[in-house]
């Protein structure tokens, strides 16, 4: 009887120093969520910008600037995994308060969603055997490229040959790897992550060249978060902290610790690609 009345004094204990620590937490910003007391994030797997590795266990960099957010307001980070495809549609109906995964800030998406202050850049790249980094070498190719990314629309709209959409960006690796695909589409960044730990072998990765049909390729793209346009005091919030973490070079290091250069945190000021 002591040693269960001894426990249910620690069990009381651990307790009361949860709520107290609780208690204790004071958010930086003051924004609402859609679950009081989490940020709830839609994100797929696309190493190293968002990793999936179970429902409750996400990383990379987007993850981990997201996570410091919701540290310094108090807030748990709840994902929501989704291809990413279903991002874009899961923001826009409110089911989350973020989308992440290397979202490019666009003109296009500007019109219909909120997009943060710039937490990194990024390029896109033509991934293949022969080593293509110009647009006018992918007519006649067959060209894959993931559903719902920009680059699938604009590549699309340069060539005469249709360009195969995937839902995620591990088909389009599979049938690259199998041949099925003479050139896939995507972010130089992942690419050259992947290689690094053993993938893509036999593949080149290469900056595509900048073609003024391609808009994307002129210059790199800004990543950003994206959230429901209507939201403005969570944009508010977002972007003060975003700037705070860029001010204090934790951003830089974020991308360092995931395989990229420190020097993509250098964003400039924000733009939009059209």
């Amino acid at each position: 009887m002591r040693t269960f009345k001894l426990a249910l004094l620690a069990a009381a204990c651990v307790l009361a120093g949860q709520a107290m620590a609780a208690e204790s937490c004071t958010p930086s910003e003051q924004f609402k969520t859609i679950k009081p007391g989490s940020l709830t994030v839609a994100v797929y797997n696309y190493p190293p910008f968002t990793t999936v590795a179970g429902p409750n266990d996400i990383g990379g960099v987007d993850t981990e600037v997201v996570r410091e957010i919701a540290k310094r307001n108090c807030l748990t980070l709840v994902p929501v995994i989704v291809d990413p495809s279903a991002v874009i549609q899961n923001v826009l109906s409110q089911k989350v308060d973020l989308g992440i995964g290397d979202w490019f800030r666009t003109a296009e998406r500007a019109k219909v969603l909120g997009m943060t202050w710039p937490l990194y850049v990024d390029q896109m790249a033509f991934y293949s055997r022969e080593g293509y980094s110009e647009v006018s070498q992918l007519n006649g190719k067959r060209v894959g490229a993931v559903s719902g990314f920009l680059y699938a629309g604009q590549i699309q709209a340069s060539l005469d040959n249709p360009v195969v959409l995937y839902p995620n960006p591990v088909g389009l690796a599979q049938d690259l790897a199998a041949g099925r695909l003479d050139v896939a589409v995507d972010s130089y960044g992942t690419g050259k992550y992947a290689q690094g730990k053993g993938a893509y072998q036999g593949i080149q990765i290469e900056i595509a060249k900048p073609d003024s049909r391609v808009p994307v390729s002129v210059e790199p793209a800004q990543i950003a978060l994206l959230y429901h346009m209507n939201k403005t005091d969570l944009g508010a919030a977002l972007d003060k902290e975003i700037k705070q973490l860029h001010a204090e070079g934790r951003i830089a290091q974020i991308l360092e610790a995931n395989g990229l250069a420190a020097s993509g945190a250098d964003t400039g000021e924000p733009r939009l690609i059209k």
